[in-house]
This record gives C-alpha cells, sequence and structure tokens, in this order.
C-alpha cells in the first residue's frame, strides 16, 4: 500500500541550465476570524500573469515548523526560500502555476511569563483558542472568495514543516472533504513517540518532587506547548493546563489518554471508518531524531490499510527538499507521443510505444523507467495500473534536440478497460503515465488515441484469451 524512495541529498537536483526564473509576487493579507475573534495574517504567493489572466490555480496551504515565526519564515516579499523555488519551477515551464499560502501556526502567549507565540497545533483550545476552526471556516473561504482558486478538494493541499507536520496532517484527515492532499516535510506527525522526551524533560527540572516549568529547557517548553493544544485546563494556573507528567517523574495516565487521544493516527482512522481518502506523502531524514514519529504514523497507516508514499533520504533534520515533494501534487509536465495513433484491436502487434520528454533542460535520462505506469484513461483513475515493460531505450524520436525515453504497454489491457469503460470505436480518449525521476521527482504526461475494430468478434475472443 506504499511507494518508498531512497535517495541521496546530492541528487535532488536534477542537471538543468541557468533558471528561467518567474516574478510571482508576494503580499501580507488579513483577514478577520470569528472563530478566534481577532484579525490574522498570512502571506499568498500569486503565481506570474496573476494578474493579466483569467485563470483559477490550485492553492497549497503551508503550516510551519517549530517555532519558526509567523507568516515570513518561508516566504516573502522579497525572493525568499518557497518563493525563489516557485518562481524558478514555474518559469522553467516545470510545474502548473500555483497559489502558495504560508499560514500563521502559532497563538498568542498563553500564560504569564511566557511571552512568545509558540505553534497553536491547529487544535480548538480552550487556552490557545479555535485554530482548528478559523482555518477551516475563516481562512480557506477567505483565500477562495479573495483570489481565483480551483476551490475544490482536488485541488487544495496542505503542506506542514516539522511541527507543522502535525497540524497539516491533523488538517488533512479531519477535513478530507476539504483537502484532497496531504504533504509532510520531516513532519512530528504522530504523537506517541512523545514518551521519549520524558527523562529530558526530567533532566531540565528539579527534582523529585518536580515542579515542571516551561521555561526550564527547549524539551520542557515543548511539552508545554503540546499541553496548551491537547489539555489545557484554565483552572490549573499559573500555566493553565495539564502535564502529563507529576512530581515523581510518572506519566499521569488519565491525563496522557486525553493527550493522545488527539494523534493523527486516530485522525486517520476515523476517516478510514468514514470511506474518506486522501493523497499522502511524507519525507523523513534517515538520521533524524523525528525520524520515529513518521515512522510510527506510517506502521499505523499500513495496518489502517491506508495508502502513502514515503520518501526517506540520507539526512538529519532536514526539510529543504520542498521542490522534488511538491511534484507528487503538481507533477513535472512531461510530454508523451503515443504510437500507434489508432490502435487496432484485430492486429496482432501488441505494443504501444510511449516516448517521454521532461520540461524545461531536465534530461529524460532521469527518468526513472520501472516508475512508468498509465495511471488514468479518459481522466478515470484506473484501480489496476498498466505498468510500462522493463525495455526501455533513449534517442531523439522527434528531432527537436531533446532526449525522449521511449517504453512499451501492452495494447491490450488498454483495450479491455476501453471495452469496461465504454469507449467505443473511433472514439478519441486520453492516456495518462506517471512516474518518477531517479531523484525522487514525479512527473505526468498526457496524449490522446483512438481505436478500432473493439467489437469485433475476433477482437474480442483474442483478448479473453489473454
Amino acid at each position: 500500500m506504499k511507494r518508498t524512495t531512497l535517495s541521496l541529498l546530492t541528487v535532488i537536483l536534477l542537471t538543468a541550465a541557468a533558471a528561467v526564473q518567474a516574478a510571482g509576487t508576494v503580499e501580507e493579507v488579513t483577514f478577520y476570524s470569528d472563530a478566534l475573534g481577532m484579525e490574522r495574517s498570512v502571506l499568498v504567493y500569486l503565481p506570474e500573469g496573476y494578474e493579466s489572466s483569467s485563470d483559477s490555480y490550485p492553492v497549497i496551504y503551508f503550516i510551519g515548523n517549530w517555532m519558526a515565526g509567523g507568516p515570513g519564515a518561508w516566504l516573502s516579499p522579497e525572493p525568499g526560500y518557497h518563493h525563489e523555488q516557485l518562481d524558478q519551477m514555474i518559469g522553467e515551464g516545470l510545474i502548473d502555476p500555483v497559489i502558495f499560502v504560508e499560514v500563521d501556526p502559532n497563538a498568542e502567549p498563553w500564560a504569564p511569563n511566557l511571552p512568545l507565540r509558540l505553534p497553536a497545533f491547529m487544535t480548538d483550545s480552550e487556552l490557545n483558542g479555535n485554530h482548528e476552526t478559523a482555518m477551516v471556516e475563516d481562512l480557506v473561504p477567505f483565500i477562495d472568495a479573495s483570489y481565483r482558486t480551483l476551490a475544490d478538494r482536488d485541488h487544495r493541499y496542505v503542506c506542514g514543516a516539522s511541527a507543522g507536520g502535525y497540524s497539516a496532517a491533523r488538517l488533512a484527515l479531519r477535513h478530507w472533504d476539504l483537502f484532497g492532499g496531504l504533504l509532510t516535510q520531516v513532519g512530528t506527525i504522530a504523537m506517541e513517540p512523545q514518551m521519549a522526551a520524558v527523562p529530558m524533560i526530567l533532566a531540565e527540572n528539579d527534582g523529585p518532587p518536580y515542579t515542571f516549568d516551561p521555561t526550564a529547557g527547549q524539551w520542557s517548553l515543548y511539552g508545554f506547548t503540546w499541553c496548551a493544544a491537547m489539555t489545557p485546563n484554565l483552572s490549573n494556573p499559573p500555566w493553565y493546563i495539564d502535564f502529563w507528567i507529576d512530581q515523581d517523574g510518572e506519566v499521569i495516565q488519565d491525563v496522557a489518554a486525553r493527550y493522545f487521544s488527539q494523534s493523527d493516527s486516530r485522525w486517520a482512522a476515523e476517516m478510514a471508518a468514514a470511506g474518506g481518502e486522501i493523497e499522502i506523502f511524507m519525507s523523513a531524514g534517515d538520521e533524524d531524531f523525528y525520524l520515529p514519529f513518521t515512522t510510527y504514523f506510517a506502521n499505523d497507516l499500513d495496518s489502517l490499510d491506508i495508502p502513502y508514499t514515503l520518501h526517506m533520504f540520507h539526512g538529519e533534520h532536514d526539510n529543504q527538499l520542498f521542490k522534488p515533494h511538491l511534484t507528487f501534487f503538481m507533477p513535472l509536465n512531461a510530454t508523451v507521443d503515443l504510437q500507434p495513433r489508432v490502435i487496432n484491436a484485430r492486429n496482432w502487434w501488441i505494443l504501444v510505444q510511449a516516448s517521454l520528454e521532461l520540461p524545461g533542460d531536465l534530461d529524460a535520462s532521469e527518468i526513472d523507467a520501472s516508475t512508468l505506469a498509465i495511471t488514468e484513461i479518459d481522466g478515470v483513475a484506473l484501480d489496476h495500473p498498466i505498468a510500462a515493460f522493463a525495455t526501455h531505450h533513449m534517442s531523439d524520436i522527434n528531432g527537436n534536440g531533446h532526449q525522449d525515453l521511449t517504453v512499451w504497454f501492452d495494447k491490450r489491457r488498454i483495450l479491455r478497460i476501453l471495452i469496461e469503460m465504454g469507449i467505443g470505436n473511433q472514439q478519441p480518449f486520453e492516456v495518462t503515465i506517471e512516474g518518477e525521476t531517479a531523484a525522487g521527482w514525479f512527473l505526468a504526461a498526457t496524449d490522446s488515441l483512438r481505436a478500432v475494430n473493439i467489437d469485433h468478434p475476433e477482437a474480442l475472443k483474442l483478448l479473453s484469451l489473454n
């Protein structure tokens, strides 16, 4: 139920000539949140050409990492991290234009002597405020009303880095009717591995008996911040939370049960029980201290039979892989030429040839031929994609100076699907091929074909025997 890729950080960038930079813009906008009873700010990236076109665009909502500050850590009105990468990818034609929204992940200070804005983890908390409701009932409608968005779940994705991974997963799994895709980058997704932090929290505080203080150290602050979202208690000053470790250093079971009931694994199980589904992509470094957060969640997805893609890379807590990861939802705009253009059900030749090119200056030799498959016919996703045959070769088949990767597919499997779908003789239909590059970038390409003699008795007999 999963696809796992492993690559070195040193090979994440495909060979390319000088980047063709688009000129997207970033603007800070405010909206009033009824759920929070205040104005909130977000940064919105608009692709080049937005003002002069009438097009509508997919939207990515991005939730930043632990203590990264408010909006501006990932986008900037000046060229910045994601701003520059989006400009390059859109400018080179690698992906289609997209609107990118950097969400403020933080709540206002929730206790005396704690002047920090810390992550709200997108929960509805009596201490932090109703940040989950603010996101789904205030921000998303505001963006759809203010910009030309493709306002449906299939074109709306939520992305989270590090601690933002929990928030993104919570939103996507609990609101799968609103978001069609989840991307986490080295995310602290599952909550259960936080039990490993108990010795570090104890080491930061004096005891036993312990009197815990969020200012005692990083792990204490981390623990209190999660509790502000998960186990608030306005009757318990001075910090107004129920901490799940007692004065003897032991876990308080009833508090821990409340706390861990907010696990993303629970939301995944509830989504599956309700018949919901989303596309899930996760990344994790094989030397990352936070790796157990991702692997624990992945194991739960396996037990729930929920499909996902896990990309393992060699390294530590690194979330610099935005470009290749983004292509999971916005694949590289590859092109494909299918031959023959008209497939004859009575002809003995069983192969359909597909010659693929990558956009811009990317080299088709980077495509991993073993990943290529026909995944859609006429826009309908196939329950069982048609994998390419193992044989492949490189050439410049159309003489345009760019290398093509040529692979072949079984014509008979395509014809059977056409019959099941009721696509008749001479009726044009589209074929979509998807795959990956050796560096973990995702690609998609579509071309049109027609078929003849689909209903001929000899053809039907031949198809039934193979």
